[in-house]
């Protein structure tokens, strides 16, 4: 039952992240918890680390202008390939499931720039990297949280 519930928190999770909802990633971090309670691992800094990164990017799109937390321009494209980069990094390890992540969206965010609809962005510019650490940090750290909860489910079962 608590797989169940892990599962549909998670894929709740990175639905409302792909759809520039806030609370899609506090949605992630409950999937990780019940994963946790699920896995019985000594998990508790892994659970403080993840939770302090989840109140750093819900505070953060609290303070972000309407126009931009509101936004989904590119977002399938930042948090698309942030969800492949990290799954692509999980088949080696945790950490670089991480890196996998960071570089995903950086390319998803470029990609998205070279598009027509993407021009806005003005790639190289501020605007853009501005616009791709509003978008990105949320994509990347939801998809790292259900990386890691997927890890979790995998060894305990």
């Amino acid at each position: 039952m608590l797989i169940l519930i892990t599962v549909i928190l998670l894929l709740a999770g990175l639905g409302l992240v792909f759809a520039s909802n806030r609370y899609g990633i506090i949605a992630v971090y409950a999937g990780l918890c019940v994963a946790a309670v699920k896995a019985s691992l000594p998990t508790v800094s892994t659970l403080i680390f993840w939770g302090i990164a989840t109140i750093i990017v819900v505070v953060l799109s609290f303070m972000l202008p309407k126009s931009i937390s509101g936004s989904r321009r590119g977002l399938g494209y930042i948090a698309g390939a942030a969800l492949a980069g990290a799954m692509t990094g999980l088949v080696i390890s945790h950490a670089w499931m991480i890196i996998g992540g960071v570089v995903g969206a950086i390319l998803g965010g470029i990609a998205y720039s070279k598009t027509p609809a993407g021009k806005a962005l003005g790639f190289p510019s501020s605007k853009f990297l501005n616009y791709l650490c509003a978008k990105g940090l949320p994509a990347v750290i939801a998809v790292c949280m259900a990386g890691t909860a997927l890890l979790w489910l995998i060894f305990k079962i």
